[in-house]
């Protein structure tokens, strides 16, 4: 992105030891918060006559998914997903440390906002974004035996 309008970030530490960025992102958007399925369904309800782009409308754009976010860049230790539209661009950052207790996994999400209807929707998100953020970053850092390996390639 040209420019960022809005960015924040979320750390947190736990005994579970991801193989890499992938797998950790796979964690935090496994078994969606109940809160976070009906607020995307409320979303796609609202804008889809607004002509904005449903949640699993991002499309794939060959590296694959996590949750229902299209991967757009991945290494060992990073992997990006996000989308664009047309009230704003977002991505989501996720990024994996190892540590001598498992790894610290850090979630940051940066936003550029095209216009009027951006800025409203993003105020209202806020709240809901903060909070789902850090209760799926805490449920990913604590989880042991809910996330699966990726296969051997």
């Amino acid at each position: 992105m040209t420019r960022i309008d809005f960015s924040d970030g979320y750390s947190g530490q736990g005994d579970r030891t991801y193989v890499d960025a992938e797998q950790a992102g796979r964690a935090v958007f496994a078994e969606p918060h109940r809160m976070l399925t009906w607020l995307i369904i409320l979303r796609n309800g609202i804008v889809a006559p607004l002509g904005l782009k449903k949640s699993i409308s991002f499309g794939d754009r060959g590296l694959g998914k996590i949750g229902m976010f299209p991967i757009i860049s991945s290494t060992g230790t990073e992997v990006v997903v996000g989308g664009d539209d047309k009230h704003l661009d977002f991505r989501i950052w996720i990024r994996i440390q190892p540590s001598l207790q498992g790894s610290e996994v850090t979630v940051s999400t940066l936003v550029k906002i095209h216009n009027l209807f951006g800025r409203v929707y993003l105020f209202i998100i806020m709240p809901f974004h903060k909070l789902l953020t850090r209760s799926l970053l805490k449920r990913a850092v604590n989880r042991r035996d809910k996330v699966q390996r990726k296969p051997e390639r």
